[in-house]
């Protein structure tokens, strides 16, 4: 039992480290963020598998907040519980609160910075490229069969074209999902069905 304390401990060090590094390291938040703590946690750190990481940034995105801190949370929980999620929050928020109290101390004098305006003119495209690339590592593991490319070009036209909340778009996800779930085994016992008559007639 001490020895189990003891690792958790460890980890949740591990955990604060980790995430107080990738905290100033991503500029533009959110998904933007992804790459780094996908990076970290499946590749360098080993803490948790491709598609368990895809199912916690499923999880976070769909949770109220912003996703970044809501993955840290998650991340830390299933790797060191409760210790290890309050360790990976503080350390994915501690960078973000020094360095806006920082920025905004300073705003007042650099915000009609020329250099300042084409630093800020060059990051943005770069949050793009950022979010693109969240998005391709997650469709390995989220787009893999037909319906699931049919969901995602669905509510990316609603969200497009319509003005629909978010959240419907998570709810129409969400029924889907179950929908499907629940005619599997319908499906499944009808493909049975003809197996079943085939070894008679034989």
């Amino acid at each position: 039992m001490k020895a189990s304390r003891e690792s958790q401990l460890r980890l949740s060090g591990k955990l604060f480290a980790s995430f107080l590094k990738i905290g100033p390291t991503t500029f533009g938040g959110g998904y933007a963020i992804l790459p780094a703590i996908d990076k970290e946690v499946t590749e360098r750190r080993g803490w948790l598998g491709s598609k368990e990481m895809s199912e916690i940034t499923a999880l976070s995105g769909a949770a109220p907040g912003g996703i970044g801190v809501n993955v840290a949370a998650l991340v830390g929980y299933r790797v060191a519980g409760i210790p290890g999620l309050l360790a990976a929050v503080a350390g994915i928020t501690l960078p973000t609160i020094v360095i806006m109290l920082i920025l905004c101390g300073a705003a007042a004098g650099f915000s009609q910075n020329r250099y300042v305006q084409a630093a800020l003119h060059g990051i943005k495209p770069t949050v793009v490229a950022l979010i693109v690339y969240a998005a391709v590592r997650m469709r390995k593991q989220a787009l893999n069969h037909s319906l699931a490319w049919a969901v995602a070009a669905t509510c990316l036209v609603l969200l497009l074209f319509f003005p629909i909340s978010p959240l419907l778009a998570l709810g129409i996800g969400i029924v889907i999902g179950l929908a499907a779930k629940a005619a599997a085994p319908f499906s499944q016992s009808s493909k049975a069905k003809p197996e079943k008559g085939e070894r008679r007639s034989l």
